[in-house]
Order: C-alpha cells, then sequence, then structure tokens
C-alpha cells in the first residue's frame, strides 16, 4: 500500500492576488499562509493481476469501479479530480485508490488543494513517473482548474506540498517561495480556528473580481491595491515574529478584505467573531472566500480556552490544530518515504 498526506492551510495575506494575471498588476505581492495538521490523504493499493481501477472518496461516499484507466470517463463526474489525476499518469496495471480529507465541507482551508497534492504524491510514487515538485505543483493546479472550471490561485499548493509557514512569491519566470523562520509552537498559542459550517454560496467570486481588475473597475482595483500593500507589510512582521504588529496586520486585511467582498462573513461568523472578542480574541479573518467555512482567530495565549469555551458555546465547531513543518509524505508499505 501507498499512502500520501499533505496538510491543509491557514492563509493570512494575499489571497486572491495570487491568481494570474492579478499578481502582475499589483507588483508581484507574497501571499503568506502556514500549514497545518489537518490533513488529506490517498491510499492507494496496486492489484498487478488486473487493469481495472476502483476509486473511492469517503468524503463523498461515492466508489465506482472501471475496467482500466482508458475506460474512465470524460466530462463531469463528482470524482473529477481523482479521475483526471489517474489520467495523467496512464497507469499500466490496476488499482484501488481511497482518498479523504480532514477539512470540512468547504472549510477554506484548502483541502481540496491537500488533496490534490496527495493524490498526485501516491500516483507518482506507484507509476515512478520522473517529475520535479515544481513540475507537480503546476499539473496539481491545472487539474483542479479544469475540475472546477475557474481560475485558481497558486497558495493552496505550496502549504500542502512544502509546508511550514510560507511566502508564495510570484514573478515573470515563475512562482516560487520562501520560509518564514517564525516559531511555529508559539504561533499554534494564538490562534484558534472555528468552522462555522459549509457556505452557502462564495462570498469572494474570484473570477468576477478578476474580470473587474482587468476592466479596469477602479473601486476593485483601489481595493486589490491596498490587499497588496497589506500582503507586503505583513511578510517582515510575521519574519520578526512580532505578535503585536501581526495581530494590527491582520485586523487591516481583514478590514480590507470585507470591503472587497462585504457579505464574506455570514450573520452566523458575524455573532461569533462579536462573542469571541469578548472573551479576548484579538482579530479575527475569515479564511479563503468565506460565505461560511472557518474562521481562524488571533488570540492572547491566556485568552485561548475562554475563547475556544465561547466558541462552542454559541454552536461553532472549533477544530484542534497546530501549525506543522511537514508537507506532502509518502509512505509505501515498507514504511520508506519518498
Amino acid at each position: 500500500m501507498i499512502e500520501s498526506s499533505a496538510p491543509a492551510r491557514i492563509d493570512f495575506a494575499g489571497g486572491t492576488l495570487d491568481i494570474w494575471p492579478l499578481y502582475l498588476y499589483f507588483g508581484l505581492p507574497p501571499t503568506l499562509n502556514a500549514a497545518i495538521d489537518c490533513y488529506a490523504t490517498a491510499r492507494l493499493i496496486p492489484n498487478p493481476g488486473s487493469k481495472a481501477i476502483v476509486l473511492e472518496s469517503r468524503d463523498l461516499g461515492i466508489r465506482e469501479k472501471f475496467s482500466s484507466f482508458k475506460a474512465l470517463p470524460e466530462g463531469k463526474h463528482p470524482l473529477s479530480l481523482l479521475i483526471k489525476t489517474v489520467k495523467f499518469y496512464e497507469p499500466k496495471e490496476g488499482a484501488s485508490l481511497v482518498t479523504s480529507c480532514q477539512a470540512p465541507p468547504g472549510s477554506g482551508i484548502g483541502g481540496s488543494s491537500a488533496l490534490n497534492i496527495a493524490l498526485h504524491g501516491a500516483l507518482k510514487t506507484w507509476t515512478g513517473r520522473k517529475m520535479s515538485r515544481e513540475t507537480l505543483l503546476t499539473v496539481a493546479k491545472n487539474i483542479e482548474t479544469q475540475v472546477i472550471e475557474a481560475p485558481t490561485g497558486w497558495q493552496d499548493y505550496f502549504p500542502a506540498l512544502y509546508g511550514g509557514a510560507l511566502a508564495v512569491l510570484p514573478g515573470l519566470e515563475t512562482v516560487g517561495y520562501s520560509r518564514i523562520p517564525i516559531d511555529l509552537n508559539e504561533m499554534t498559542r494564538r490562534f484558534v480556528l472555528c468552522y462555522t459550517g459549509e457556505p452557502r454560496r462564495s462570498a469572494v467570486n474570484n473570477w468576477e473580481v478578476m474580470k473587474d481588475a482587468l476592466d479596469g473597475k477602479k473601486s476593485v482595483v483601489r481595493k486589490l491595491d491596498s490587499l497588496q500593500q497589506i500582503a507586503k507589510k505583513m511578510e517582515p512582521i510575521l519574519r520578526k515574529g512580532n505578535w503585536t504588529a501581526l495581530a494590527s496586520a491582520l485586523k487591516e486585511e481583514w478590514d480590507a478584505r470585507k470591503a472587497l467582498a462585504p457579505n464574506i462573513a455570514t450573520v452566523e461568523m458575524k455573532n461569533l467573531i462579536k462573542s469571541a472578542k469578548r472573551k479576548g480574541a484579538l482579530v479575527a479573518k475569515v479564511c479563503g472566500a468565506g460565505g461560511g467555512g472557518c474562521v481562524a482567530f488571533m488570540v492572547p495565549p491566556e485568552a485561548k480556552t475562554a475563547v475556544t469555551n465561547e466558541l462552542q458555546a454559541k454552536g461553532g465547531t472549533v477544530l484542534p490544530f497546530r501549525f506543522v513543518k511537514r508537507g506532502l509524505q509518502v509512505k509505501c508499505n515498507r514504511n520508506t518515504r519518498r
């Protein structure tokens, strides 16, 4: 058996601007995020005596069997991410592939991208395909774009692949990353993650934002420019581990994000944020596109328990987590890692 797993993430700044070509219009701002121990997993059991491909998503509750990889369907399918990824690797023999993700549905913490990276880790190891990590990331991103039929940003794939706290750095030749040497244990002490339910709709429609920006809509351009300035300002703050300044920068980011997408926080989210602040939370930020999903709270360490208890009392689901250094990890049945 091959077991591949990759972490989800919490994003801090620069989201939306990680989509090509927006970052080219706004001074190549960093996207800042960090991996958390909420993992997506792909388990693959080769079956050399058969060409049949069995695909199962535990999260969707779907299991289907195909006579070979050539029999995998075209077009839209609930298992499109698995199907398209298997097709890319063109396996010569059969296998069973089972996926699952600890991130709740629509949580906004990059669970689908983590699952995508985990899939590639398992299939690359199984087929022996030679591919750099940079190429793997690009292929994963392009396949997910095909599946969701909308532009995807770069940021979610980097923490899933490399782990740790990162600045995702767009450039004119490529998109790279830089590690942020922050104390992840100390940062864990200062954050609470609360799931508020699956989004009813995406509050930040990146495609609409992109079109408005490329059309030169002044209000959108101004708001995106504010977000890029905050991302550039936050990066050195994270690198210094200045917690007071980080709370202030996160508040700026959250205010700018709300200006771009006024519906990013649901009524339930707003009520949870108010309650958490009464118990000492310094700032809250909706993860990802919002309209539901997760809210990350930065808190003084001494207030973490009180904030956690209050969120749970008000109907939120607090997700226990830690920021982690590890990214994609692949284990074979001999407990080897690649």
